[in-house]
Parts: C-alpha cells; structure tokens; sequence
C-alpha cells in the first residue's frame, strides 16, 4: 500500500481515492520520510476503507503518530456530513477481544476449523454457539475481527482443554461473561467436550447424477439444490444426517418417510427437512402397546410414540437412489452404499452420529461401579436369511469407526424374539468401554437428533478426562516411589494430594503392585459429577472446567473474534464458550531542585492515593443516581462536589461537559464496570507522570500556559472512561452490527460498523459516548484533586501555594458534531478523532478566553522515559477538521515488548536516567518500554513542520506512576 502513496510536500502524503475504486475521497498522511518507511500497510489500508463511508468528507487524515487499530487506525480523523454521514463506534477508541490464529472454532457440522481459517468465508459458516441453560444450537457469523493482539495469555483447565486468548476476552463464568484478566486460578469457566473433527475440502465428485433419478423428480431436485448431487453440495451434510436417522428410527416406502423419536429431537430433524426445502408433517403423537415373545419370557409395554412424516416421493426417490433400504429394515438385504465410504470424516462422522442417535446405547455407568462406563452397543436386527448380511453391516460400521482411532467387535448373535411374520436375531457391535475408547467416541462422532444421549456422552467425556488425569497423577507416584527409594515420611510429604493419600503411598512403597491403580476413592462418581458439573446449565452438554492455570505467553501473530447472529453472542473454540481517552497537563511553581529531594516519596504517595491497575477500584463510593450525574454533568459534578475549581472547568474541552449525554442509552452493564472506577488511572498506556520542562520554544505563548521557566515542574495525567466507556463501544458495536443490514450500507471492513448520523441508531451512540467523554473528564478531575492532596502532603503547603492550575485538558478518542469550512461552505460534521487531539487555532470562538489570542493547547503525551510536547494550535489544522496527533504511537506490540525487555530492567535503566518508576507490575514497565514507540520528536516535528500544531514546550520526565 505504500507504494500508493504520493509525497505532495515534504510532510504530507497523498493517498488518492483511484487507489480503489469504493473510495469517495482522497486520504492523507502527516509524516516525515522516516515515519512513512516505518508505517504499516495494514494502518494505511484502513484510512482508505474509511474513505469508502457513506458521506465521509475529504480528507480522511492520518496523523505521524499513525498505527493500526480497530477500525479506524490509532492517530486518525475521519469527518462526516450530518445530513448524509455515518457515526461509527468503531472510529472512535476501542479494542476487541480476541482468540489467538489457531483456536478451533465448533461448527454446525460438527467439524472444526481454526479461526483465522474463517477470514475469506465467515458469511458462509454457521457454527455452534450457547444458551447456557437450555440448549447448543447453531448461528451464522455476522462479522469476522482480526487485530493486533496486547496482553495475551495461555488458559488450561483440569479436563486438559486449552485456549490463547487476550486479556479481555470474556469466558462463560457461574457469574456471567468475565474477562479473562479478572479470572482466577480454580474457578469454573464454561466447557463443551464435544470436540468435532477437522475440517477438509469435499471433493465435487458427483454421487447421484440426473439420469439415476425418476423423470418426475428431476426438475423439483434441480429447483432445491440437490441435483446433481456433490460431495461439496451444501445441502449433502442434512442428507447424511436424515440417511442416518432413517436407516435407525426411520421408515422409507416410495411415497414418504417416516421419523420415530422424541419430541425435542425430530423438531431439530424437522428444522433439517426444512433447509433441504422440503415440508415435513406435524409431530403426532399415539399410545402404543407391544407383547414381544423373547427369549426371557413374553414382554408387554405402553409408551408414548411421537412420529412425523415427510410426505414427499421426490424426497424418497433421492434416498432410495442414495441406498437407503424401502421397507422393513430387519427383512430387507441392504449395506451401507460405496459412496458414503469416499466422504470426508466430518461427512462420515454426520452419518455415525444421526445413525447412534437412534440405535446406539445411551451412556451408562456400571451397576454399584459408578466409576466406570458399561461398553456401547450398536444392535441390529435381522430375520434368519439375513443374519450374514447383517453382520457384514456392522463390519462396515466397525470399519468407519477405525477412521477415528475407535475399537468396536462383533459379539455372537442371539435369537431375540418372534413376530408375527418372522423370528428376529439380533446382532451386536460392541465398542469397548476403555476410557480413551469412549472419549474418542463421544468426544469426536457424539450423537446427532438425540439431545438425551448428547448430554450424557459429553458429561462423560468430561468425567473421564479427568478421572485419566488423576490415573495418571496417581501412576507417576508410584513411578517416582520406585525410582527415588525414599523413605515413607519423605514420600508423604513430597506426594500428598487430594487424591493421593497417606493409605496409597505407604501401600505403594511396601506392596509393590501387579495392576495399574484405581481411582482414588474420593474422586466423583458419575452421578454425583453428573450434578456438580452441569449446575446450572441445563442438559446442554456444557459442563463447568475448573482452572489450573493462567499464564501469559509470548504471542507474536493476529487475534481474532467473531460477531455472531444469536442473541447469547457466544460461540464454542477449543471447548470453551468463550472507551473515551485524554490527556490534561498540570502546572506548578516548583523546580526540579526542589522536588528531586522528595521525589521517591512523592512518587509512593501519588501510587497510594490515586488507584492504578487493571479493573482498580476508585475511593468513591457512588450511588446508581450519582453515576448518572457524573455521567450527564461530567466535570460539573466533581465541581459541585467539591473536587476541583471554576478555573479547571475553563481549561478543559468542552468545559469539561459534552451536553446532551443520556444515561438511559448506556446499558447496566457499562455501569455496573463504571461505577467503582470513578477517580482511578486503570492500566497498559495510562500514566500520571512528574515532569520537567526541557526546552521551551516560544516564551510568549508558554507564559501564557503557565510555563515559565526551564526545569519547572509539570504533572501529566493520561486516563480515559475506564470500564464504562469500553462498555459502552462494546454495546454499540453490536446495535450498529445490526444497523449495517437494516439501512443496507456497505462495509469496506466489518470493523467499520456504523449507523446513519441521523437514525436513531447513530444518535443512541452519540447521547451514550457522550456520556462516557464525561465520565472521563470527571474522572481525571478527580484524580486531579488526589494529585493536589499528594503534594500537599509531601511538600507540607496548600497546592494553591504551589499554584497547581490545570493548563488543560483536551480529549483524543471521540467524535463530535462540529462547523468547517468545506470548500467555502460552512457545514456540519461528525468528526471522528481517533487517537488524534482537537487542535484549535488563535481566535477560534471554542477556545477559553485565557487562550483564544493564542490557540489551544495541544498536549501530545510521549512514551514512558521519553519527552512530551505543549503544542499550540496552528493555522494550517483548518484542514485536518482542526486536528493534530496525540502521542509517539506504538511500533511494537505489548507481547513483543515484554519478550524483548525485562521489567525490572527497565526500571532500573529509567532510574539512571533520573526517572522513579513505580508500577503495579514489572510487566506493566516492559510492555511500556520506550522502544515500543516511535521517536515523539519525529511525530512531532512533522505536525509543526505541517503547521497543524507548533511546538511550545518540551518536557521530560522524572517520575512515573503506571497501572
């Protein structure tokens, strides 16, 4: 994509809008030469997909500090009209939480795919997702997420299922969706045993062609997609399913079939018949009596049979052509068909699974040995003439099952019982119980239209996982008896765990064994397991994995996530189911002589009184009624509460209120994570920072900032809306999913979801951010109130005596409705900052009083151990919507960051460079490395060089205070 760009001066480059032909307008970029040979295509491309929205404005800007990011890149401004325009909330500051390349993702099929697999066809899949207390039931992808990953960590549970996922990315917890940073090591997280196969290509070999169908059916067949019929044909999978089914609990004459089963499970055939485009009869029910004469005697029952029909000779005709046997299965010759034997195993496992959903035993323990599984028996049923053809069926199933690595015999057959036509001997596939036998079984064939079965099966798989796990455990004891020769004290204390006991060592040390060991006898048995593990959770097959362990790894690739249909948006990979910023600058009259002295302590003072860390919690204690004051007054209310000044208010954006902010359009959730987090830094890029000044580049203007002298010392805060605003995109995001379809608006990225400016859709996001840009704006007035109290503490003076005055605070994630000039018009525009910091020039009518001959203040943030910038506004920021960068910009990832630096190394060469640096954890200091941003005098040396924005102070640091 570089090679696209075009240097129209000496820094700005062109990106014109024949680059690809959905581009409305021409895009831009503020950079210097050595800024360019270092962006990434991947940021450049997505400032032209934003040039393809509807009513986007010319030009869509990127600024030095440019990298890529969800939607709209970090460092960017994209304007557009308010009649004609979108508002996105992915162009605004948001990150998404996501899974790593190779996490398999469960489909409608039963096979599974890696998610990264799903970037060219998600519209086309429909994978499993989870109403965690009733049913898994399928659901198509709405959108299909790729980004650059932050933290990242490896999960693995005690049945030995494993995940890469980032920090955020939330797990089903007893208590709902939790991010995985706020999991704990032995708490339950949500697991499907079922695993599935792996996906492969079908081949588009044909299996039924025109000429093997009756004349009459031809065409009907042709009209639905199923003629001529393929390997790949996206209808064959409900084929192979219904042909399992019928060849079991089924019935098939030359005008219908017949389905028997329970209620539940032939509704989901008949949601099956339906997709084939085909009408299946109403489910009736009648009450049956049977008297069978067998072997033990004369048998006599009731029950309840539930049936339907699918009144359909085209439909019957395609089966009877496929193989499927007409008639009564126990007197007619039949084998499965050569076809079936040529399909992919995710196809074959289809077929298995319907086919053991109707004849295949349920999973059941052993009589008074709850412990262990009875093996599972396939039965079938054949009249005297054709036992030899029966038993060449079952050696056909055995065959498929040798596909999956599972172990089955034929056992003898017995006379069963005498009918009226016919004596009936039935034949049996028996499919050994050993434990690693069945959890192939269940875990990758399952049961297909039998939901009883289902359950019963991954419950099992699950139970059995773990119960080989403590085999194990218990094996390596008695391994590591024999080989140390230790003495039985010794033994018991280096071996002693819940399920090995004094009992077992001192037996394993004086009675050396001939057998493998048994389970301990306090493991579960399977009904006891049965019940603790699916609390809650209904007969979905879900069942609750309890943690082992939580570590972060080194993950250097794209993260991915889904968006799906149903309204639970969850989904099933590797079993599992798995905001507004700113920046403010505060002045004061002490130097750096003064303060160096007492630098360490002010630096522990100001980690104390101003909470940091990932999910902190703030000292406020606020009602549901006071956060929403916070939320429509914004600085406002931490003025009438008595935590800041009239002047801090007029040294703010928008005067430290956005009006028009509505409560009623932020969900429960987004405040439920607000409302203990008012007053708190949070964590990754938020900093409080002790500053000095370096240089100073225009006396007159910073004197009237506040800065006067070289080595005066200034305190930077870098915070935003904490769990509220990240909520409250999260919520959007999803509502504007929907929007895309409703007003049919096409989407260069799905990232990109946005509604129109003027639905309600656009403007319930727009009451609702503006609400999270007043959290934040209280949010860090109140933390400001916090620093004062610190320096007061330390230094023994009111911070008034110390003239600790807010220079200002501006915001650079948010959109806002605002007035340009657009080719001599003034027009409304809904500006999209992302990343990027409004930068106001001398004698616009939006600047406070204090700075309007001047300009803004622009406050460009650098890196940890690195200098930032006062900037001014400048003429030229008319064309980028009055808009400049807000920071150095990453150039590596956190992972990459902490692989490459140690924390503590960090710290320590930050401390010989005079910089205390004090962090919730070393991580924090590595992954925030100066290396892992770009050089901030190059960012900002091209804005100035632009004229959007000119230099006034440099400052740099000397004391640091992390999340």
């Amino acid at each position: 994509m570089k090679d696209k760009l075009k240097k129209v001066s000496e820094v700005e480059y062109l990106i014109p809008k024949g680059v690809r032909k959905e581009m409305r307008v021409n895009a831009k970029i503020i950079a210097t030469d050595r800024i360019i040979e270092a962006a990434e295509d991947e940021a450049i491309k997505q400032l032209t997909n934003v040039a393809c929205l509807p009513g986007v404005v010319e030009f869509v800007w990127g600024m030095p500090d440019i990298h890529w990011g969800y939607g709209l890149p970090m460092g960017a401004v994209g304007a557009f009209d308010f009649e004609k325009g979108v508002i996105s909330s992915g162009c605004t500051g948001f990150d998404i939480n996501c899974l790593s390349k190779d996490a398999e993702v469960l489909t409608e099929f039963g096979y599974r795919k890696k998610i990264s697999d799903f970037e060219k066809n998600f519209n086309k899949e429909t994978i499993k997702c989870v109403n965690p207390t009733s049913c898994v039931k399928n659901t198509k992808i709405k959108y299909f997420l790729k980004s650059i990953p932050k933290k990242v960590f490896k999960v693995e549970t005690e049945s030995g299922a494993k995940i890469i996922a980032t920090d955020d990315h939330p797990f089903f917890t007893k208590k709902g969706m939790v991010p995985l940073k706020n999991l704990k090591i032995n708490e339950e997280v949500c697991n499907y045993p079922f695993e599935g196969v792996e996906y492969t290509t079908p081949s588009s070999e044909i299996i039924v062609n025109e000429k093997e169908i009756n004349e009459k059916y031809r065409e009907e067949l042709k009209n639905k997609n199923l003629l001529p019929l393929t390997y790949s044909n996206e209808k064959f999978p409900y084929l192979l399913k219904l042909f399992g089914f019928v060849l079991g609990d089924g019935y098939l004459d030359d005008r219908r079939i017949s389905f028997y089963g329970e209620k539940e499970d032939l509704e989901e055939i008949r949601k099956d018949i339906i997709k084939l485009g085909f009408n299946p009869g109403k489910i009736l029910s009648r009450e049956r009596r049977h008297d069978i004469k067998t072997n033990y005697g004369e048998v006599k029952f009731e029950r309840t049979e539930h049936s339907f029909t699918v009144n359909s000779r085209c439909l019957a005709d395609l089966f009877k052509t496929l193989g499927l046997p007409k008639g009564n299965k126990a007197k007619t010759k039949f084998l499965l068909p050569n076809w079936l034997f040529k399909c992919e195993l995710w196809q074959i496992r289809l077929f298995l699974a319907s086919y053991f959903g109707a004849e295949l035993t349920s999973p059941k323990t052993v009589t008074k040995h709850d412990y262990n599984f009875y093996n599972q028996i396939l039965t079938v049923d054949k009249e005297k003439s054709l036992v030899e053809n029966g038993k060449e069926f079952l050696k056909q199933i055995k065959q498929l099952l040798l596909k999956f690595g599972i172990e089955s015999k034929l056992i003898k057959e017995r006379k069963e019982y005498e009918n009226k036509n016919y004596v009936s001997y039935r034949l049996r596939l028996q499919i050994s119980s050993k434990p690693k036998n069945l959890i192939k079984l269940w875990s990758k064939i399952g049961f297909e239209y039998n939901k009883s079965k289902n359950f019963l099966a991954n419950v099992g798989v699950q139970y059995l996982k773990i119960k080989e796990n403590v085999l194990n455990e218990r094996k390596k004891v008695i391994e590591s008896i024999e080989k140390e020769n230790l003495k039985k004290s010794e033994a018991i204390k280096k071996f002693s765990s819940p399920f090995v006991n004094e009992r077992f060592i001192e037996r394993s040390l004086y009675e050396p064994r001939k057998t493998d060991p048994r389970v301990a006898l306090n493991f579960e048995k399977f009904k006891e397991f049965l019940i603790s593990k699916t609390s809650g959770l209904g007969k979905t097959g879900m069942v609750w994995d309890k943690i082992v362990s939580i570590e972060e790894t080194d993950y250097k690739d794209f993260v991915y996530d889904f968006t799906v249909e149903d309204e639970h948006h969850n989904f099933i990979a590797n079993n599992f189911v798995v905001s507004n910023c700113g920046v403010r600058m505060i002045k004061t009259n002490l130097t750096y002589k003064e303060v160096k002295p007492k630098l360490r302590q002010l630096i522990s003072v100001l980690f104390k009184n101003v909470p940091t860390g990932v999910g902190s919690k703030g000292k406020l204690k606020l009602s549901r009624d006071e956060l929403d004051e916070v939320i429509v007054k914004g600085a406002k209310w931490a003025l009438e509460n008595n935590y800041a000044t009239k002047q801090d208010l007029q040294h703010m954006e928008e005067y430290g209120c956005m009006s028009g902010a509505n409560p009623d359009k932020i969900s429960d959730l987004a405040k439920k994570r607000g409302l203990p987090q008012l007053g708190t830094l949070g964590a990754g890029n938020h900093f409080l920072e002790i500053q000095k000044v370096d240089q100073i580049f225009n006396p007159e203007i910073a004197e009237v900032f506040g800065v006067t002298d070289k080595d005066q010392i200034i305190i930077m805060l870098h915070c935003g809306s904490r769990g509220l605003g990240h909520q409250i995109a999260t919520d959007y995001l999803k509502i504007h999913e929907k929007a895309v379809k409703k007003y049919n608006i096409w989407l260069p990225d799905n990232q990109l979801v946005c509604a129109p400016a003027n639905s309600q859709e656009g403007q319930d996001y727009f009451e609702a951010m503006k609400g999270g840009v007043n959290y934040a704006f209280c949010n860090r007035t109140v933390m400001t109130a916090w620093i004062r109290e610190s320096f007061a503490k330390v230094f023994e003076k009111k911070w008034e005596e110390m003239d600790m005055k807010l220079i200002y605070d501006v915001c650079h994630n948010i959109c806002k409705l605002e007035e340009h000039e657009i080719n001599g018009e003034r027009r409304k525009l809904y500006v999209h900052r992302k990343g990027a910091t409004r930068s106001l020039c001398a004698g616009h009518e939006l600047i406070p009083a204090t700075y309007r001959k001047t300009g803004q203040p622009v406050l460009i943030a650098g890196s940890m151990g690195t200098a930032s910038y006062i900037l001014v506004g400048g003429e030229k920021a008319k064309e980028t919507f009055y808009s400049s960068c807000h920071g150095a910009g990453r150039v590596m990832s956190r992972n990459k960051a902490i692989k490459g630096f140690r924390g503590e190394r960090v710290r320590s060469e930050l401390e010989k460079k005079g910089i205390i640096a004090k962090s919730t954890s070393p991580k924090v200091l590595a992954e925030e490395s100066p290396q892992a941003y770009k050089d901030i005098d190059e960012v900002v040396k091209a804005v100035d060089l632009a004229g959007i924005s000119k230099k006034v102070v440099r400052v740099v640091p000397v004391g640091v205070v992390k999340g």
